[in-house]
């Protein structure tokens, strides 16, 4: 996860000073978080160090989840344009 700020220019031409914690990066053309804007700067502070330890812990459980099914090295990436039949289940 990262923290960036931004100006944020709306459709309507209004303008906005934003902070994200960032927990989807550009693969396209959208960031998308959480957005702390409307915290003070301490608040802000505090959710995102909660956050961070959140998501180590998540990571340090899905690793062990990985490794407990022989899946440690199985992470993958898959371009849409080499996919067909999608099915979501």
């Amino acid at each position: 996860m990262k923290t960036i700020t931004f100006f944020y220019v709306k459709k309507d031409g209004s303008t906005s000073e934003r902070t994200l914690l960032a927990m989807v990066v550009p693969g396209g053309d959208k960031y998308a978080g959480i957005d702390v804007s409307e915290l003070s700067p301490v608040q802000a502070a505090e959710f995102m160090q909660g956050a961070e330890r959140i998501h180590e812990h998540y990571l340090n459980a899905l690793k062990s989840l990985q490794e407990e099914f022989d899946l440690k090295h199985s992470y993958r990436q898959f371009l849409t344009s080499g996919m067909s039949n999608i099915t979501e289940i």
